[in-house]
């Protein structure tokens, strides 16, 4: 009798929230990679600086105006309900510390939230198949230099 296969591991980044939360341009490209995966019975995963960063993203739009005060509400409500379904680092994200800092070595610390992504994916590769999805380029690079085990999965924008 042959195993259950395990399903893959995807490490969803905070853009790809605030696209969906925030009904950006690119929200459909957002929530069609997640069904994808969801399609596939890959587990979600994040570190727990998603949530900080979504609200700080949501708060600075609805502060420049871009947000109304009800699209504010919605989105944080929204985020709410995505977080439901997107599980913390299995080994708390104190165990994501200093591989994340090895894997910023050499960039600027703008890529400091992005290496705890990064140090996640990598770990949960470990375990099953792992992607890291996100509408941000500048990972791409960082992960191949310092994290190769991850694939980055980068959307369309």
């Amino acid at each position: 009798m042959s195993q259950p296969s395990n399903p893959g591991a995807v490490v969803v980044d905070s853009n790809v929230l605030i696209s969906i939360c925030s009904k950006e341009t690119s929200i459909s490209t957002a929530k069609q990679a997640l069904a994808d995966y969801a399609a596939k019975s890959w587990v979600f995963y994040a570190p727990g600086v998603i949530v900080a960063e979504v609200l700080f993203v949501l708060c600075r739009k609805l502060n420049d105006g871009t947000l109304t005060a009800i699209a504010y509400d919605e989105g944080v409500e929204m985020l709410k309900d995505q977080m439901a379904v997107i599980l913390p680092s299995p080994n708390g994200d104190a165990a994501l510390i200093q591989r994340a800092k090895e894997i910023q070595s050499g960039y600027s610390c703008l890529h400091s939230a992005d290496c705890l992504y990064l140090a996640l994916a990598e770990e949960l590769t470990k375990s099953s198949a792992a992607e890291f999805v996100t509408f941000d380029k500048r990972v791409v690079n960082v992960a191949a230099k310092n994290a190769p085990m991850v694939k980055v999965n980068l959307l369309p924008t």
